[in-house]
């Protein structure tokens, strides 16, 4: 079985880092892995120098022709969906935002010709993100979400066969259609290719693509690979230590991974910040996934004073409700309950 990433890359993004981190990861646990790396020609160019250490780890590049006229993000996800094209051989496709936790070659004894993984776990009518994806789909005239699953193509196993090969050609062909609709993400059109062809597709266990920052938390412990990067992540920091801007940053000046990440890619499991909370609950997954929210971080963030007078002023109706909170609860229950 083959180790599958696609990497489009420029002197201006951590794509190239993240990778090298994910593919050290995955070759310190699997030293004998036949790892392929999918790339364009520009990105080939730009791998010399400080961005030449992927080498010793990756057996084989291949250059795939991308049309000229698309952006980077349209040229990665035209390689990536399209990848079973230039892969021979059953594979395991691995974004590069990730760390590669335990052995991977027990999934070539499933049996399975092709898998995934919920998106962050979760059913749609659960997802924060459930109603973007229902708009989506319909505007697109896509059906997949009538499933209640939207699966994340971060980790996806494929055989080599006939049927899969289908699969796949159907996915570009979906998302070239998607991408004319303004709609550059590969996801939906992924998932209405599985919806399409639902008989070939299992779900994996969430232990192959552990989305640490959304409810990834119970699969942490078995996990496999840790998937620690998501679009929704834009106005918050992972807590996860290894997806740092930092550490990224020493990659690109150094051509090489640090030795203390190395010593944190032995234990990647605990490689958390330590100021961590952990959320839970209906009222506050409502909160998060609110645009109030989304609000208040980019004004913490762009505009701090005026945070802190807003803020002030919201802890005065906070005792408010609490007080009055404490008065009806002493009324019905002679004070059992209390609020801190």
């Amino acid at each position: 079985m083959k180790y599958v990433y696609v990497l489009v890359s420029d002197l201006n993004d951590t794509y190239y880092e993240q990778f090298l981190m994910s593919v050290t990861s995955l070759v310190f646990l699997m030293p004998n892995a036949d790892v392929f790396l999918l790339c364009d020609p520009k990105t080939r160019k730009n791998l010399v120098g400080k961005r030449s250490g992927y080498e010793k780890f990756v057996s084989q590049i291949v250059i795939v022709d991308v049309p000229t006229d698309i952006s980077q993000i349209e040229v990665s996800r035209w390689i990536k969906t399209s990848m079973r094209r230039h892969v021979s051989g059953d594979f395991l496709f691995i974004d590069c935002d990730t760390v590669i936790v335990e052995d991977l070659s027990l999934i070539a004894e499933m049996g399975i010709k092709f898998g995934a993984c919920l998106d962050k776990h979760s059913l749609i009518n659960r997802h924060g993100k459930g109603n973007n994806i229902i708009e989506k789909d319909k505007r697109l005239g896509f059906t997949s979400y009538l499933s209640n699953r939207h699966i994340n193509s971060g980790v996806i196993f494929c055989a080599d066969t006939p049927e899969t090969h289908k699969v796949f050609d159907l996915w570009h062909e979906l998302w070239i259609f998607s991408n004319n609709q303004n709609t550059v993400r590969d996801q939906p059109a992924f998932n209405m290719a599985i919806y399409e062809n639902s008989s070939l597709f299992t779900e994996l266990d969430g232990i192959w693509n552990c989305q640490i920052s959304f409810n990834g938390l119970s699969f942490l412990a078995n996990s496999k690979i840790i998937h620690y990067f998501a679009s929704d992540l834009v106005l918050h920091k992972s807590p996860f230590i290894l997806a740092s801007d930092d550490i990224f940053r020493r990659i690109r000046e150094t051509g090489s991974i640090p030795g203390e990440v190395i010593e944190s890619l032995k234990s990647p499991k605990v490689a958390f910040v330590p100021e961590t909370r952990i959320v839970a609950g209906e009222d506050m997954f409502f909160v998060l996934n609110s645009s109030f929210f989304k609000s208040l971080v980019l004004l913490r963030r762009k505009l701090p004073r005026l945070f802190s007078f807003l803020n002030r002023f919201a802890s005065v109706g906070e005792k408010i409700v609490k007080y009055f909170l404490i008065k009806k609860s002493q009324k019905e229950d002679d004070g059992i309950k209390y609020y801190n």
